[in-house]
């Protein structure tokens, strides 16, 4: 493993992801003080979704042509652009202005799968589950400063500008910082792809014929489906987490940043200390067949915080859901990637890994659709759901099992 030009990959999508993390929180906060409900503040997630189904697999074979540090400069550029504008919108309370700003930084921050080719160009076949889960680990510690930040930002912004205008601070920093990410793309991230001038073939394949010959391929069609269907459920958490915290439990900004720093800080130990050892022990496809029970086991627990009269059990069962929530997420979703990286001829790392992702984006655009109506009809409903649908993935998982096996096994002799 190139542990230099991976070190440098992982502090990007780390700084990236504390910009991202500032925002997360405040989504909720913002499109509530603009009138939004349920389904509106569905939409307006959703749509920043669409954009990156859109525009994943596009930046992701681009960066097959022209090279992974041009497409990760060009993305990181536009969310400096996208945050400030975010920061305006919440000054001038325009849910328009919030839903272009984002919906730009959709387009612009669909770089996931780019980030992810590069680490599949600077890892061995044997350690791309662990090149994903330290991937994951540095998105966890992103989510656990990020909101912590957010929140204090918030804070302060709270003091010196006022509980109006204080919000928007958040936004401002996020901007900071993606350029803080710009800047080490731009000085320390070689270019990993040396290939890339060699744009001949790939100019006479189109786009969409690309894509549906991936989805040709049995075993990539297998592990988009889990793709899919793991995101659109986790989904039903992630856009209803912050209206539970905040109705349920009252928490207000910096709660809201304080309990994601909490669930940031189970995923690192998860994707950071765990994703490697036992992907590497049992395989990548046996730690999946078994990951998405224990998610279905948080997410009934944390629908009890809707249920329960008591406000210490609704604390409780939400410090405990969030537990195998994390566990199970956070040993699914690296492995499935690293699955996909194997499958992917060496010259399209980006384009596969890219359509993966756009799939991801998919269920991200309409899960918040389902999401939040299902929340606007009883707030525990979506996590029933979700742990019904978890527990239907893992079935499918242990099915699909033998032939991922093999086939990995294959990939390392």
């Amino acid at each position: 493993m190139k542990r230099s030009p991976l070190f440098i990959i992982l502090l990007v999508a780390f700084v990236d992801l504390v910009s991202y993390g500032l925002i997360i929180p405040l989504q909720a906060t913002y499109a509530d003080r603009m009138g939004a409900n349920g389904l509106t503040f569905g939409l307006l997630v959703g749509i920043y979704s669409l954009m990156q189904l859109i525009f994943n697999p596009l930046l992701g074979r681009w960066s097959d042509r022209v090279g992974r540090r041009r497409v990760l400069l060009l993305s990181v550029g536009g969310s400096i652009f996208s945050h400030a504008l975010l920061g305006v919108a919440d000054l001038a309370s325009s849910l328009p202005l919030l839903f272009v700003a984002r919906t730009l930084d959709g387009i612009t921050g669909a770089n996931i799968s780019t980030a992810q080719a590069y680490i599949a160009d600077v890892t061995t076949k044997e350690n791309r589950a662990k090149g994903m889960g330290m991937f994951g680990a540095a998105f966890g510690l992103g989510f656990v400063l990020g909101p912590a930040i957010g929140a204090g930002l918030a804070f302060i912004g709270s003091l010196i500008s006022g509980p109006v205008h204080g919000t928007a601070w958040p936004a401002f920093g996020s901007t900071l910082i993606s350029a803080g990410a710009f800047f080490l793309i731009w000085r320390y991230l070689p270019e990993s792809n040396v290939k890339a001038t060699d744009r001949s073939q790939q100019r006479r394949i189109p786009h969409l014929n690309m894509m549906a010959a991936l989805f040709r391929q049995p075993r990539l069609r297998e592990l988009f489906t889990l793709t899919f269907s793991v995101t659109f459920a986790f989904v039903l958490l992630e856009i209803t987490f912050v209206f539970l915290c905040t109705h349920r439990l009252g928490v207000r900004e910096t709660g809201a940043g304080l309990i994601f720093a909490y669930i940031g800080i189970l995923m690192v130990i998860v994707q950071g200390g765990l994703v490697g050892r036992l992907s590497k022990r049992f395989g990548e496809a046996s730690v999946i067949s078994v990951a998405p029970f224990i998610t279905s086991i948080g997410f009934m627990v944390i629908s009890f915080v809707a249920e329960v009269d008591s406000l210490s059990l609704a604390w409780t069962a939400l410090m405990v859901g969030c537990i195998p929530v994390a566990l199970g997420n956070g040993l699914t979703t690296p492995n499935v990637s690293a699955l996909v990286s194997k499958e992917a001829p060496k010259d399209q790392q980006g384009m596969v890994l890219g359509t993966n992702q756009a799939l991801g984006s998919l269920a991200r655009a309409i899960g918040p659709l389902f999401g939040g109506a299902m929340y606007d009809v009883r707030a525990a409903l979506p996590y029933w759901v979700g742990a019904g649908l978890f527990f239907a993935i893992g079935l499918y998982a242990v099915k699909i099992r033998p032939r991922h096996i093999l086939n990995g096994n294959k990939q390392q002799l």
